[in-house]
């Protein structure tokens, strides 16, 4: 047994059940090293401040090469209110202070530099490895009567990253929320981070093939809860939220990525449901401002044009697949789906009522105002005492999602930049661009009455509008019309009642090889021509059901 080739040894071990591998490892040096590979049982490690000396124990060796991923859990100490001095000067009940966000900005950067000196470590000892880290968002313990301490805008910052050190093992980097918090109802704090956090990492991982997130990026839409006061406390301050994408556009445009980086991942609105779960009767912020286009949208089309894979979720404009100068290539793109929200940045929708309702509001401006204070104020002070004498009533929701119908004045033109882009990508296999819809419209005014069944078969379930395409020989989309591996381009048109115009059409027509046969394909017959359902949709991930043995991709799966 110990002449035997490692090859062959490895390949025995390969075919063993866990429980058999206990019983090789003493076999041989050469069953022991294979024993502990197949296990799996060195592939994964939870990472914190309390065992770094047994992971680095564990780790500085042989078992290195085993290990595929790292997860680390940021945290910020409880907040207790009991433990605050309320008559010291700058106590505050309701509000964070400047020094307490300064505090947690230090907190979060101490932790991130733990974790990439200790992988370092590591990587000085024995060699590099190959592995993906995951960055967990913090959540914070709240013991706190005033509501405002749960429900946090300002963003999380890593200071100083070009202190961090170089990590050649690491060949994939998430940053995800773990859990879904729901703060009015819980004593815990989800917190955001700034989202240059992402870049500043990965520039830092000059191996990386796979940059990934999940987090619930902010809004600034009016949550679908009825009561003043919920709406006062969980409202999401425009102002952190437009400067965080900003900086994040900032950060990625100076950056030099890794040239190994192939694949993103990129969830801006993680969970789907609390981006849902909102008021569209409302007005949204204008994110963009004076500027022509939205440089948050800009910079993600910067980062997509080296990849082979990309699957965002986001709030994005046209400037995501084409800038206005039109100098934008892809050459080696094979696989995209975009998730786009109804709402665009400028605060214009995407989608308007049935009978055309809602087509023309504008986004509200972001001052010097969309800032939470850093000091308690009067109003917090009377939404207090509301809810000390009425309670905070966090169950009656007003139904106002009736956004379904295409708006093209804001649409076509986003519709068109994909058109192009697509058209611009010689290697592209498959592709999707759709929207999630929902209609609960009995609180909207003309609404109360409708009949559901006029916009989609099954109104009360999720819904969804989009539009697909596959290359000749590519994988089809299962439960819908055509074929899988089809020797002609294939497009599908998931769009209800609603048609392109010609030019549109014309330009949906390019995308692929325009010598081969296109197959166009109008609704699914189980659907009548209606909204399909969102479940259709989920086939198009391309981490997920097209691809589900690729190497990389976001730990948190939650919808």
């Amino acid at each position: 047994m110990a002449n035997l080739p490692q090859e062959l040894v490895e390949r025995i071990c390969s075919l063993l059940s866990r429980d058999d591998l206990k019983n090789t490892v003493t076999v041989s040096r050469s069953f022991q090293y294979a024993s502990e590979r197949a296990s799996g049982a060195y592939a994964e490690y939870d990472l914190t401040e309390d065992n770094a000396q047994a992971f680095l124990d564990r780790y500085s060796g042989r078992r290195w090469a085993y290990l595929r991923r790292v997860r680390f859990r940021t945290h910020i100490p409880p907040y207790d209110e009991d433990d605050i001095d309320q008559d010291a000067e700058n106590a505050h009940r309701c509000r964070e202070s400047s020094d307490e966000l300064r505090e947690k900005d230090e907190l979060f950067t101490k932790q991130i530099n733990f974790v990439f000196e200790t992988l370092h470590t590591i990587e000085s000892r024995v060699s590099a490895g190959k592995l993906q880290l995951t960055v967990f968002t913090p959540v914070r313990d709240v013991n706190a009567t005033c509501p405002h301490r749960k429900c946090i805008s300002w963003r999380l910052h890593l200071r100083d990253p070009e202190k961090l050190p170089r990590l050649q093992s690491v060949r994939a980097i998430s940053i995800e929320d773990e859990k879904v918090i729901y703060p009015l109802e819980e004593d815990q704090s989800l917190l955001k981070l700034d989202l240059r956090v992402l870049i500043d990492l990965a520039i830092k991982c000059p191996r990386l093939e796979f940059l990934g997130c999940r987090l619930d990026a902010g809004s600034g839409w009016t949550t679908e809860v009825s009561s003043d006061a919920a709406r006062y406390y969980t409202r999401d301050w425009a102002g952190p939220l437009r400067d965080s994408r900003r900086d994040f556009a900032k950060a990625l445009e100076a950056a030099t990525l890794p040239s190994t980086l192939r694949e993103a991942q990129l969830d801006f609105l993680h969970p789907l449901s609390s981006a849902e779960r909102i008021d569209q009767t409302e007005k949204v912020p204008n994110l963009v401002g004076s500027a022509a286009s939205d440089p948050f949208s800009n910079s993600l089309r910067l980062l997509s044009d080296r990849l082979r894979k990309l699957e965002f979720r986001t709030v994005a404009d046209a400037t995501l697949f084409w800038p206005a100068d039109g100098a934008t290539s892809w050459p080696n793109l094979e696989s995209v789906c975009v998730m786009f929200h109804p709402s665009s940045p400028s605060g214009r929708w995407y989608f308007e009522g049935p009978g055309g309702d809602g087509h023309d509001p504008e986004g509200f401006e972001i001052t010097d105002s969309s800032y939470p204070p850093l000091e308690d104020t009067s109003e917090d002070e009377t939404w207090d005492e509301d809810i000390d004498d009425n309670g905070l009533n966090t169950e009656i929701c007003a139904s106002k999602k009736f956004r379904v119908q295409p708006n093209d004045d804001v649409l076509v033109p986003f519709l068109t930049a994909f058109a192009k882009a697509a058209s611009n990508m010689p290697a592209l296999r498959e592709a999707c661009l759709w929207a999630p819809l929902t209609w609960e419209a009995h609180d909207v005014d003309g609404y109360a009455d409708y009949d559901g069944t006029q916009l989609a078969m099954w109104p009360d379930k999720p819904l969804a509008w989009g539009i697909a395409y596959v290359a000749p020989a590519t994988f089809g989309f299962h439960a819908f019309p055509g074929q899988h591996y089809s020797q002609s381009r294939q497009l599908w048109w998931e769009t209800a009642q609603w048609r392109p115009s010609s030019e549109l059409r014309q330009l949906f027509q390019q995308i692929g090889d325009k010598d081969i046969k296109l197959h166009e394909y109008w609704g699914h017959e189980k659907f009548g021509q209606k909204l399909a359902l969102r479940q259709l949709f989920d086939q198009f991930e391309v981490f997920g059901y097209r691809h589900p043995n690729s190497e990389w991709r976001n730990q948190i799966h939650v919808k």
